[in-house]
């Protein structure tokens, strides 16, 4: 029953518009790290670093995705919040530093207000 109900999640996630994929995306990244944030504050060191570790994966393939081929003027910005977020990430799993994690929210929270009207203004 598990392997049906994962294969329909999964054909799901695959049939959806590029855009709605992406705002999917955004929403799980910051999940993880709302997790983290919260397993900080439980002092749960064990799984916040799995919800960093976890986050971590998705913005470097956020990263690994960007069409530097395509010429558009926000490609280098958004490589480069990225590799920020992502630094600060790995920082966040180092130190348990709250603050970065708040940070790396923060930054992800706004890009993702920004795909949000982009999806919606070409829907």
């Amino acid at each position: 029953m598990g392997s049906a109900l994962d294969s329909y999640a999964s054909d799901t996630v695959h049939s959806l518009p590029r855009g709605q994929l992406l705002l999917r995306i955004y929403d799980t990244l910051l999940v993880r790290v709302q997790e983290a944030e919260a397993a900080l504050r439980e002092g749960n060191r064990a799984h916040a670093g799995l919800a960093i570790s976890r986050a971590f994966d998705i913005v470097s393939a956020l990263r690994e995705a960007l069409d530097r081929d395509a010429g558009a003027a926000c490609v280098p910005r958004l490589d480069q919040l990225y590799r920020t977020v992502g630094t600060w990430l790995l920082e966040a799993n180092v130190t348990q530093s709250p603050d970065l994690l708040r940070s790396s929210r923060r930054i992800l929270a706004t890009l993702k207000e920004g795909w949000d009207g982009a999806v919606r203004a070409n829907s």
